[in-house]
């Protein structure tokens, strides 16, 4: 936590909710704004007070170095977690990135919408109790973004990295297949 103007703010990945993390990542990929807008929305998201706009630029770049200080979050996949009384679970023993994953989180990155990222999580967290064709269902899916929404974004961190460093190699492979056909 720091504190900006008065108020106390989360900026280490386990302090920030992963909507939270969603809700910074929206303001930083938002082309439209110059970087000091970025940062003047993210304090404003995250509750600081709007006198943070008049407050002397040197301290407003202070207050923005003392924001960015997070560490990384460590690099261990959450394997599961509970939420009203149901399991959701990534993986038993090791993680794997089936194909039918990665069909849909490809189709949720190809949107990049808002919350996009809690919903790609939504994918990989799957309901013991439930079938695969439950659990690919857009309502369902939505439903456990929803959730996965209020976890801690160190949660989120360790597997958006996995997911596109293993989409990657899988692009690159295609690529080079279809040079070695060509």
């Amino acid at each position: 936590m720091v504190e900006i103007l008065g108020k106390e703010i989360p900026n280490e990945m386990n302090e920030l909710t992963i909507q939270q993390f969603e809700g910074i990542t929206d303001i930083h990929a938002n082309a439209e704004l110059d970087n000091v807008e970025k940062h003047l929305e993210v304090f404003k998201f995250m509750g600081v007070p709007d006198e943070i706009e008049e407050c002397d630029f040197e301290v407003f770049k202070d207050y923005i170095n003392k924001f960015n200080t997070a560490k990384l979050p460590n690099s261990v996949l959450l394997k599961s977690f509970e939420a009203d009384g149901y399991t959701y679970q990534a993986y038993e023993d090791d993680f794997k990135l089936t194909a039918k994953d990665t069909k849909v989180i490809e189709k949720i990155l190809n949107n990049k919408h808002k919350g996009y990222i809690s919903e790609v999580l939504a994918v990989l967290f799957k309901r013991t109790d439930l079938t695969k064709t439950e659990h690919y269902a857009d309502a369902h899916i939505k439903h456990k973004a929803k959730i996965i929404r209020e976890l801690k974004a160190e949660v989120a961190v360790p597997y958006l990295v996995v997911v596109a460093e293993r989409i990657n190699q899988h692009v690159e492979k295609l690529n080079e297949v279809t040079e070695s056909v060509e």
